[in-house]
Parts: C-alpha cells; structure tokens; sequence
C-alpha cells in the first residue's frame, strides 16, 4: 500500500486543484486526502487483481496437468513402494525356490546315475529278466515324478492386510466456494 507524506499546498493529481497535498511514496505524485485514499485503494485492486491472476494461471496449469497434484502423487507413490513389496517378496521366493530345486536337481541326478550304472551293469552282465526291466522302468518313472513334482515345494498366498496397505480416496461432501 502507498504511503504518504504531507507536503504544502500543491495541486493534486487527480483534481488537479490547489489544496493540501499528499506525496505517494510509490508513485511520487501528490494528491488530496480525497484522492489519496482513492489511490491507495487503486493500487490494493490492483494487487488484488495481480494475484487473482496469478491464480488463474496457477489454476490453468493445475487444470492442464492435474497428475502432478500433491493428491495424485501421493497415490503414485503408494503403488511404486508396493510394487517394491511385491518385487521383493517374489526375487527372495524365486531365490529360495532355485536353491532348493537345486539341490532337487542334485539328488535326482545321483539317482540318474546310480540308474545309469544298474543299467551299464546289467547290459554288459547280459543278465537280466523280465522283472528286472520292471523295476528298472519303475525306478525311471518315480524319478521323472521327482523331476516334475519335487513334493516338498509348493507357492501359496497368505492373505496378510499388513503387507502391503490398502490406500482410500476420501472425498467427503464439501462445499468448494464460501460465496
């Protein structure tokens, strides 16, 4: 707001009538204490209009883009950290399964191997029956099972509300103008 100092008579600035004279300290013109009051509550429309403009334009922007408003943001932010959970949980579950299915593999391999030799043994003996090629197909057939259902893995869900947090939109009935 302007603010003023009392000079002698001058002529004002709006009336342009000799009376005695305010000096705007913004403008460094002189008014009547009329005008001056008129003034001031010039320039308090004027800021007032500059910042209803610079509201327009800030209103505009937000119109524009509205995904970068705080709200929008906070709900992105909500989905990466849980993606983050989810992406955690399943790279440590993989880990855990390939190691054990490793090991899995290992002892289905021995047993491979061990099969192999009964086979190599039996071929060069040329001695075997018809009940020996039972158990032989029995043996290669509990292994492929082993292969293709290792029975002490499995995945399941828990049903856990604690691991990763529900987000609610809350959009209650209010007024948006106080006019």
């Amino acid at each position: 707001m302007a603010t003023a100092t009392e000079t002698s008579r001058n002529y004002c600035f709006i009336c342009e009538k000799e009376k005695s004279t305010y000096t705007c300290n913004g403008c460094s013109k002189q008014f009547c204490r009329q005008h001056l009051k008129d003034h001031e509550n010039e320039l308090e429309l004027d800021r007032i209009e500059n910042e209803r403009n610079i509201f327009r334009q800030t209103l505009s922007e937000r119109i524009k883009q509205p995904n970068k408003h705080d709200l929008i943001q906070q709900i992105n932010q909500w989905e990466q950290l849980s993606i983050n959970k989810i992406q955690q949980t399943a790279e440590k579950n993989r880990q855990s399964i390939l190691n054990h299915m490793n090991k899995h593999f290992q002892k289905i391999e021995i047993d491979l191997n061990l099969l192999t030799n009964q086979i190599k043994e039996i071929r060069q003996e040329n001695d075997f029956n018809e009940l020996n090629l039972i158990d032989l197909r029995n043996k290669l057939e509990r292994l492929q099972k082993k292969l293709n259902n290792p029975g002490n893995i499995s995945v399941r869900e828990a049903n856990l509300s604690s691991f990763i947090s529900n987000i609610y939109a809350d959009i209650g009935d209010r007024k948006l103008t106080d006019f």
